[in-house]
Formats: C-alpha cells, structure tokens, sequence
C-alpha cells in the first residue's frame, strides 16, 4: 500500500480531539508553571534583599574598620573578597532560576507541538478507515458495488471494516440472486 501523505482526513474530528488533549495538558502546565513562577519569583526577591543587606553591613564594616584604631589588623579584606563571592552566587542562583523557569516554559511548548503531531498522526489512524467506507457508501448509493481494499497496517477499526466488508460482500451475492 503506498502511504497518503494527508493527514487531516476529518477536521472536525482530528483537530477538535488534539486541541482537546492539548488544551487539557497545557492548562495543567500553566497551573504548574504558574506555581514554580511564583516560588521563584519570591526566592529571588528574598535573594535579592539579602544582597542588599549583606551589601549594607559589608560597606558599615568597611566604613567602620576604616575609623577604628589599628584597622590594619582587622580581616576586613578577607571578609570583603568573601562577600563578593556570595553576591556573586546568589546572583548566579537567580540567573539559574530564571533559566530554568523559562526552559520549563520551552519544554512544554516543545512537547505541545509534539504531541499535537503525534495525536493528528494517531487520529489519521482512525479517520483514514472511516473515510474509505465513506466513499464506499457514496458508491453503494450512487448504485455501484465496491470492492473494499484491505486497510494499512497501523489503521485502527479493522474489526468493523472487516463487518463492513462483510455487508458489502453479502450484498454483491443477493444482487447476483
């Protein structure tokens, strides 16, 4: 059998079937991604104020190691190069976040497209058998017998085409009677 390249045999049935599941999918998403948004955004405003503060005490440190008598033996240089490093963590854990959350976006509409391919290929499965037993009906009606192909290999209602062959079968012999 060679493969029919359209897809979309019934568009109501396909499309209504894959933007139905999607649809269910992506509100699900939306509600987790809304969740995790709203868990990253207050982590990184949380992060946010405590580089402010640590930045606050760091400059008070510094100001007051400054004005302190011998302020030469003070490990305030060592606090300071340490305080860098953390700004620069906690700066890098929010760039992560935000990272994330927009790869948790990407992902799921990656897997959107996807599984939208994927349903419309699955529903072909479907509405391909039911659009070659409607074009036998037209025939049966215009008063033409078919002779009923047998359906691809991954097609779906085999069992119910094999009845509608059947039918066919046994009105061809009581029109030879």
């Amino acid at each position: 059998m060679t493969q029919r390249k359209k897809y979309v045999l019934d568009k109501k049935f396909q499309l209504k079937t894959a933007f139905s599941i999607i649809g269910v999918i992506l509100v699900v998403s939306a509600i987790v991604v809304a969740a995790i948004s709203a868990n990253v955004s207050m982590n990184n405003r949380r992060l946010n104020n405590i580089i402010v503060l640590y930045n606050n005490n760091v400059e008070a440190l510094l100001a007051f190691s400054q004005e302190a008598a011998g302020a030469e033996n003070l490990p305030i240089a060592n606090v300071s190069r340490i305080h860098a490093q953390n700004v620069e963590t906690m700066e890098r854990i929010i760039t992560q976040n935000n990272a994330l959350l927009w790869g948790i976006v990407v992902f799921i509409l990656a897997q959107a497209v996807i599984l939208f391919v994927a349903l419309i290929r699955k529903t072909h499965h479907i509405s391909g058998p039911i659009y070659v037993m409607s074009g036998y009906i037209k025939e049966i009606i215009a008063g033409r017998l078919p002779s009923p192909r047998a359906l691809r290999k991954n097609d779906e209602l085999k069992e119910f085409y094999a009845l509608f062959g059947e039918m066919v079968e046994a009105i061809k012999r009581r029109g030879k009677e």
